[in-house]
């Protein structure tokens, strides 16, 4: 399932060599906040990491299979009602792996360290 343009929206990119940054507009009316959880909205961690394949794909013009998950540290909730918008950096390590960094200015929602196909 595919989640831009749906529960979220890519507001900016930019790219270097072998970093990317993207900031996202997250839509707190999405379905999923209403199951997760019911007036308290907290982005799902999976949806993270969906996200991020999701990202890397548009920016790599190409699909992917994400093959592992070595590390994801979810440090601090996303509450799209309170951080409507939040960053995605993504540094590439190699070929077919990604590390992550969501957050928005002071509060850091999450590290991650993916290996895509």
């Amino acid at each position: 399932m595919k989640l831009q343009d749906d529960f979220f929206r890519i507001i900016s990119m930019h790219a270097g060599s072998r970093e990317l940054r993207f900031r996202i507009l997250l839509n707190a009316e999405h379905p999923i906040y209403a199951a997760h959880f019911p007036g308290n909205p907290v982005m799902p961690g999976v949806c993270m990491i969906q996200m991020v394949k999701e990202l890397v794909e548009l920016y790599l013009r190409k699909e992917l299979f994400l093959r592992q998950v070595i590390s994801a540290k979810f440090l601090n909730v996303i509450n799209p009602l309170k951080y409507k918008e939040v960053d995605f950096s993504m540094i590439f390590e190699d070929d077919e792996k990604v590390s992550v960094i969501v957050k928005d200015e002071d509060v850091t929602f999450a590290r991650m360290s993916l290996r895509f196909d």
